[in-house]
């Protein structure tokens, strides 16, 4: 459901995921994963009318991811739900420093699947930086390996947003990558002449697919992959 999405990456991805996967979109400020991650979920939905998709996001209002969204020309679908996490922190403004965040999601997850039941098929957690931030608990890996397992358990096909931590000499660490089916990186890369922005898959178990960086560009209406950055 990957490969078709997004103009230009059937080019990368030879094949394509199957349905379930839990992807890791991750790479540094300004790298476009929040715009990739939508221009996906809203192509696909626009392809299965009959399906449905949740895209929750903690760092930003509704209202504005909306409007980053439609400055890119990538549309709504109707049956696209946002759910942002503003209306809860600000009637639960007392308790917030006591609300765990993370149990929030799993029961926001539960609830537009047993309300959509198997219509309920795509999922974006935007990002898993700032649920981590916000959860309350003292094992937060195993924490993270219960919320990955209630994705794949729901069958939803799922991408969770991380920034990268960079680590010595530039180097990205990934600490949940092993729980994920996949890892999409994005990233810049800077000249004196030029700026360009690229996408790599890190790792896509069960698919071939290209390790080279391709040139992710900002087209009308939505993102485009482009060929490798280096021949």
């Amino acid at each position: 459901m990957l490969r078709d999405t997004v103009k230009g990456l059937d080019n990368v991805l030879r094949n394509d995921i199957p349905k379930g996967y839990v992807i890791l979109v991750t790479g540094g400020v300004g790298s476009m994963k929040s715009s990739f991650v939508y221009n996906v979920l809203s192509n696909y939905l626009n392809k299965h009318r009959d399906e449905f998709g949740v895209y929750v996001t903690l760092e930003e209002s509704k209202e504005s991811h909306l409007r980053n969204m439609e400055s890119l020309g990538i549309k709504k679908p109707d049956h696209l739900q946002i759910f942002d996490y503003q209306d809860i922190r600000k009637e639960w403004r007392e308790e917030e420093p006591s609300l765990n965040m993370l149990s929030i999601t799993e029961d926001v997850i539960k609830f537009y699947k047993e309300e959509m039941k198997e219509k309920f098929t795509v999922f974006c957690l935007d990002s898993l930086n700032a649920l981590q931030t916000l959860a309350k608990t003292d094992n937060l890996r195993r924490e993270s390996y219960h919320f990955f397992n209630l994705l794949r358990d729901s069958g939803l096909t799922s991408f969770i947003i991380q920034e990268a931590q960079v680590v010595g000499e530039g180097r990205r660490h990934i600490p949940e990558s092993y729980l994920a089916d996949g890892v999409i990186e994005l990233g810049v890369i800077e000249t004196p002449e030029l700026v360009t922005r690229y996408i790599q898959i890190r790792k896509m178990r069960a698919c071939r697919h290209s390790m080279k960086k391709h040139q992710l560009l900002v087209n009308e209406g939505g993102l485009e992959v482009l060929g490798p950055v280096y021949e």
